[in-house]
């Protein structure tokens, strides 16, 4: 490996004296009122110099230990007040403004601009001279053109393209080591060394710290410790039992990245203990909060397509390709994640404007080729046949007042017998087995009726179709899961309300015809073609339809039964909503790039052998395009369900559910919950 992060950091570091002397100039500057695009230069210089006090305090007092906490919050609250909602309306962040202020092509580059600037504390907590010194040539370079009255788009456009697209390859290599270098230790060590019940350490991450995560670290502080241990130690047993029950070695890798939500480090610092214990080092990433406005998330995810055409795909392929293989040790040496999931938060439906960047579609195909390329150049190294993950929910603080009956609940649920309900879900594949197809029914007023076709065995005494899914890499158990086969899987998909990929949809209609989507509805606006524009965009796109990737039942009542209890199905992460009933993948299998690996039933032996449908099965022949690099999973709940029957080869048909019941001989004891609560 010839790249590291001490070269990367020195390369940066040269900027430096170049970004102080910007600096200064910016400090000095006074923009006159009748200066044009004075709105835009003054929200910047702002954004510049609030970042720039946070980077003094950090560089001053790295702990935050003599810095008054009042003050660390009055920071915040400034840095981030132009994009919260109660500020967002009238905020250079927000098109809608930007382009009623300057018009739609030069507002919308501005807003991207602005909202670019916005990353200043970020660079400064990784000594990113670079960028810091980019922005701040940006900066002066359009605020020369504004002084000699040039107001010519294509001329901003150009000092733009010329600063995003100037030392592509040190960006990339910083971005990449960011993510697999053990030398980037910035987030681990405030999570080993800050007093943890001193929350003024929340502000070293240098991002948006709202009540929710004061409430949620205050609520770990005072989490029994003893109780606290276990669950670490349980998390850490479930991600190594991915290794065990896979047959992998895990001795022979390294590295393991850790993700965790602000304020649950408490947690995270027992899970870095656990994992060195293994022998592993822990890459922990930035802990995340949902941020200060999905809505200014929502209106920049296509900012890149300023950037998006044929040299720039080609150009970053070329440097992605070149790092990669600079850096593949690192990469063939990762175990898989563990990861931590946040749920509760209020579901959000975004506002469509028009005044937001949208891909053209001679882009939504170089961003379909760009996403598929990069992921298939990272595979050459990553091997998921070799790793293990785990994945586990907690619910937030801002689930509402009975957040600690919901946490406690929540533990109880994520630690079920998994033993218990392996016996019990090997009753239902003994079923599914034999069946040539699966027949799905909503109750009335719900519009799914869709048949999915199943691998068949050429041996049955040694093969089985279906994985018995209990906690180890996906917490909570249980669910039984396959690759359906595509051609035969016809039917209608339809769910009242979901939360899906951070975002809420009503009346979601999905209509499969030989496994593939045909067709696709919602009621999210009054508009249907708006309606069908926002599920492309944040399901399907960069792709024109997908697969069904998988179909499994999931089996915990008990999670359901708690979703009812406290009111909160539709607050639920999928994470726990696909143990609660039917639920269909659309995207790539469960078994992407790992489809040559043994996968064996733990309890009888038998061979999974339902790996892979006819997209996947391409791989061979074209790699980069047998896979979507996508897998939601859309859940069906009890309630909505009138059955699930399989169809043998002879026409027989067995119930699974009935009637949102659980009717097949030796299930019944999960429809306990159901009947008795728990």
């Amino acid at each position: 490996m010839s790249l590291n992060y001490e070269q990367i950091k020195s390369q940066l570091q040269s900027y430096k004296p170049k970004w102080e002397s910007k600096k200064t100039q910016l400090e000095a500057l006074t923009i006159p009122e009748d200066f044009p695009f004075k709105e835009f230069f003054n929200a910047s210089q702002d954004i510049f110099l609030q970042g720039y006090e946070f980077g003094k305090i950090i560089s001053e007092d790295p702990e935050f230990k003599s810095t008054p906490i009042e003050l660390l919050q009055t920071l915040n609250a400034d840095y981030f007040a132009p994009i919260k909602p109660e500020g967002y309306q009238r905020s250079l962040a927000n098109p809608d403004y930007t382009v009623n202020l300057y018009g739609k092509d030069m507002g919308q580059l501005l807003s991207a601009i602005y909202t670019q600037y916005r990353n200043t504390r970020t660079y400064l907590l990784f000594d990113n001279y670079l960028q810091l010194d980019e922005d701040l040539h940006l900066f002066l370079t359009l605020y020369d053109l504004a002084s000699s009255n040039n107001a010519n788009f294509d001329d901003w456009k150009k000092v733009y393209l010329s600063a995003r697209l100037a030392n592509m390859y040190l960006k990339s290599a910083l971005q990449n080591l960011l993510r697999l270098s053990p030398e980037v230790d910035l987030f681990r060590n405030i999570i080993e060394t800050s007093d943890l019940n001193d929350l003024r350490y929340l502000f070293r991450y240098g991002n948006y710290i709202s009540d929710n995560e004061f409430a949620l670290a205050d609520f770990m502080t005072q989490y029994p410790s003893e109780e606290l241990d276990k669950l670490a130690k349980y998390i850490i047993q479930c991600w190594i039992d991915g290794f065990i029950r896979a047959k992998k070695d895990y001795s022979l890798k390294k590295y393991v990245n850790l993700v965790i939500p602000c304020g649950m480090e408490r947690l995270g610092k027992l899970l870095i203990e656990e994992l060195k214990r293994l022998n592993f080092i822990p890459l922990v990433t930035q802990p995340y909060t949902k941020g200060a406005n999905r809505q200014y998330n929502y209106d920049h995810r296509f900012d890149i397509a300023l950037l998006l055409d044929r040299s720039y795909v080609d150009e970053s392929l070329k440097i992605a390709e070149d790092i990669l293989e600079d850096l593949k040790d690192l990469i063939i040496d990762q175990a898989g994640p563990v990861y931590v999931e946040l749920f509760g938060e209020l579901p959000f439906t975004p506002e469509i404007k028009s005044s937001t960047i949208q891909l053209s579609p001679e882009q939504e195909q170089l961003y379909r080729e760009l996403s598929s390329k990069n992921s298939f150049l990272y595979m050459k190294y990553y091997h998921p046949d070799e790793t293990s993950f785990t994945i586990i929910a907690f619910p937030s603080p801002e689930i509402g007042p009975q957040f600690p009956e919901i946490f406690a609940d929540t533990v109880k649920i994520n630690t079920l017998d998994s033993h218990k309900y392996a016996l019990i879900q090997q009753k239902i594949i003994d079923v599914l087995d034999n069946a040539d197809a699966v027949y799905v029914k909503g109750k009335p007023g719900n519009e799914t009726d869709i048949i999915v076709k199943l691998h068949p065995l050429s041996d049955s005494e040694h093969q089985t179709k279906f994985e018995n899914c209990v906690a180890d890499v996906n917490i909570p158990v249980g669910e039984v899961f396959t690759s359906p086969l595509l051609k035969g899987t016809n039917g209608t998909l339809f769910v009242e309300d979901i939360y899906l990929q951070n975002l809420r949809f009503f009346n979601l209609k999905i209509q499969f015809e030989d496994g593939w989507i045909k067709d696709y509805s919602c009621t999210n606006f009054p508009d249907p073609e708006e309606s069908k524009r926002y599920i492309y965009q944040n399901l399907l796109l960069p792709h024109q339809t997908l697969p069904l990737g998988e179909f499994a039942i999931g089996t915990n009542t008990t999670a359901y039964q708690m979703a009812r209890k406290y009111n909160i199905i539709s607050r639920l992460p999928i994470l726990i909503i696909e143990k609660m009933g039917p639920h269909f993948a659309i995207g790539d299998t469960c078994f992407s790039h790992e489809e040559e690996a043994p996968h064996i039933n733990f309890l009888n032996g038998k061979s999974m052998i339902a790996v892979e449908n006819e997209k996947s099965a391409t791989r061979k022949e074209d790699p980069i395009n047998a896979y979507t690099n996508k897998h939601i999973d859309i859940t069906l709940p009890y309630e909505m369900l009138d059955s699930i029957t399989a169809i043998g080869y002879d026409g027989t048909r067995t119930d699974i559910i009935r009637n949102g019941r659980f009717v097949l001989p030796g299930t019944e004891e999960l429809n306990i919950p159901l009947d008795e609560g728990w």
